[in-house]
């Protein structure tokens, strides 16, 4: 039994009073009676006499899983999550394979590494999982990775009862405009001046001021009216059709930094650890050009300040303690459906958060603020041999979860995966089969070139572009936690930085994969200029359509408004980039470029 659907109205049983709750609640009467008739037989229940587990799956947003940590300096009161861990296993250094929403869903989904997430969208072939607006393809019958092969149909195959609540984002097509033409258009070299306007700057700011309601009333209402659907489906379906996976993907702690009262209230402001904020031209010229379009250097007196940083990463730590109580919520159904100890919790996040760290906010980036994530896994007593307790420091990531749910729920592997099961973990805290290194990547919106990076042992690299355009940054991250210290500037650790770089490309041919992304990029950015006729009022903000049609044609109004400081100096980069061969153009470390630009 397969169930998937999304209902923004919250399931009422005493008043079906909307046509989304009645057609839910059909829903759910038809799985009940379906999932009585399969699971009758024990033969579903057991695999070759092994009980298998009831799995519910948590999965949230923006997550740094430091912040996890038994030892964490923060001090976020999460209970619920500590109780997990206390019966379970903490990995305590788990990666996302790629920092942000839909390609990390859609890498863990598939148990693929990004760059191995070929799919057909748009009528175009894919190479990959490469921004926010690719993911696998976009019905059962696409080729390349599609929804068919990720891990709820194979474990409903499995003969698990399946239901998929909340945010699911690992399809190709979703996600906004800005984020399509800000992700094609990384190797355009748009105009921009930092003193006269923060630089091309069209993300917000910075994280923009935090936002606290009254009391006890939730910024995150779409989240807790998913998991009425979620937590009503284990106890009236699931707990009768075993074994079932119960998934719930949340939109907290996602930025905006919103939350209410009663969290807020809840945070130790004194713990709040206050990033300093080097001077501009000391960043690395691929990290000035995100902090510029994550609009942290704009030139506005509130920003970089001790009140500003702290506001947004209290605001940040107190949507993690309300997502901690949503996590309780769960426990507390299974606990009351008499299933705790058949059940195993799994815990973890699609990306992290920079907590204006390294003067960004959002995720996007290789620091371990934005692709260090937690990952929790408990299992109920009934599975004895899952016996450790503790936590993991072995070097693990999300293309190792396919392989693990489908070894927990004794169904056979797919070919093609990335990943390795984390079971032996469960076992005993140890795997021999469990690589020593792990990767990340991105290519998206808010970067101006393709990073990669390697992490083996206390020793993180990240490569940029083809790996001839600038300096790699290496960092021992037991001595320099923070990142500080670029390591790969120094001339006597040349030996250290070609051993990273060869632990890379024996799992990825980075410079191969940054041209890949360059070409498909200018691609699907000419198949979008023939496809919509209003291409170029929409590139350069002045589509005069009703307020009621702009869905769907509108970038980010920051973006017109810099492209008429103007206009022909911006179409001048535009068309360098988009007629030219595809190539990867370094990052631009200076302070302004091509300004004022031709009007």
């Amino acid at each position: 039994v397969f169930l998937f659907f999304t209902c923004p109205t919250k399931l009422d049983m005493s008043r079906i009073d909307s046509i989304c709750e009645y057609n839910m609640y059909l829903l759910l009467l038809a799985s009940a009676v379906c999932a009585a008739a399969s699971f009758a037989d024990d033969g579903a229940w057991t695999n070759g006499g092994k009980k298998r587990p009831n799995i519910v799956f948590l999965h949230d947003e923006s997550t740094d899983g430091r912040l996890y940590l038994p030892d964490s300096p923060a001090g976020i009161p999460i209970p619920n999550i500590r109780s997990l861990q206390a019966r379970g296993v903490n990995f305590e250094n788990h990666y996302v394979n790629v920092p942000i929403c839909c390609p990390s869903r859609s890498s863990m989904w598939s148990g693929r590494q990004p760059h191995n997430v070929h799919h057909m969208h748009n009528g175009l072939w894919v190479r990959g999982a490469w921004n926010n607006y690719e993911g696998v393809g976009i019905n059962n019958t696409s080729p390349g990775v599609n929804e068919e092969m990720l891990i709820g149909p194979n474990l409903e195959k499995a003969g698990y009862s399946v239901s998929i609540q909340g945010k699911t984002d690992w399809v190709s097509g979703g996600h906004d405009l800005t984020t399509m033409v800000d992700s094609w258009s990384i190797y355009a070299r748009f105009p921009y001046s930092v003193p006269e306007q923060g630089g091309f700057h069209i993300w917000g700011e910075c994280g923009g001021n935090l936002s606290v309601l009254p009391g006890n009333e939730s910024a995150h209402k779409g989240d807790w009216n998913a998991l009425a659907v979620g937590t009503k489906w284990i106890t009236e379906i699931g707990s009768k059709a075993q074994p079932f996976f119960a998934y719930q993907g949340f939109n907290i702690v996602h930025p905006d930094y919103n939350t209410s009262q009663v969290y807020i209230d809840r945070i130790d402001r004194s713990k709040i650890k206050i990033p300093f904020w080097r001077p501009l031209n000391e960043l690395h010229p691929c990290d000035l050009q995100t902090t510029l379009k994550k609009g942290c250097a704009l030139p506005v007196s509130y920003q970089n300040t001790t009140q500003h940083k702290q506001d947004v990463i209290a605001g940040y730590y107190a949507m993690i303690a309300e997502y901690d109580d949503m996590v309780g919520a769960y426990i507390k159904t299974v606990e009351d459906s008499g299933l705790t100890s058949s059940t195993i919790f799994v815990l973890s996040s699609d990306h992290g958060d920079m907590q204006m760290q390294h003067q960004q906010f959002y995720k996007m980036v290789a620091y371990e603020a934005s692709s260090h994530v937690p990952l929790v896994i408990a299992a109920g007593s009934d599975f004895t041999s899952y016996k450790f307790r503790g936590g993991v420091r072995h070097l693990t990531s999300h293309v190792d979860m396919f392989p693990t749910f489908m070894e927990l729920a004794g169904a056979p592997l797919p070919d093609g995966l990335d990943g390795t099961s984390l079971v032996p973990f469960l076992v005993s805290g140890e795997s021999p089969k469990q690589p020593t290194s792990v990767i990340s990547q991105f290519h998206g919106e808010n970067l101006v070139m393709s990073w990669y990076m390697v992490r083996e042992g206390e020793m993180k690299a990240t490569f940029w572009g083809t790996g001839k355009e600038h300096v790699p940054q290496v960092f021992n991250l037991t001595a320099d936690p923070d990142e500080d210290t670029n390591l790969a500037l120094d001339k006597s650790n040349a030996a250290l930085v070609q051993h990273l770089e060869e632990v890379l490309l024996r799992q990825v041919n980075y410079p191969e994969v940054s041209m890949q992304v360059a070409e498909d990029n200018i691609a699907m950015a000419k198949w979008w200029v023939q496809s919509q006729p209003m291409w170029a009022c929409i590139v350069n903000g002045t589509c005069q359509l009703p307020k009621r049609t702009r869905n769907g044609v509108d970038l980010n109004p920051e973006w017109g408004q810099l492209w008429q400081l103007g206009p022909a100096g911006y179409w001048k980069a535009w068309y360098k980039w988009i007629n030219s061969a595809p190539a990867v153009v370094p990052c631009d470390g200076a302070m302004s470029h091509d300004w004022p630009p031709a009007q």
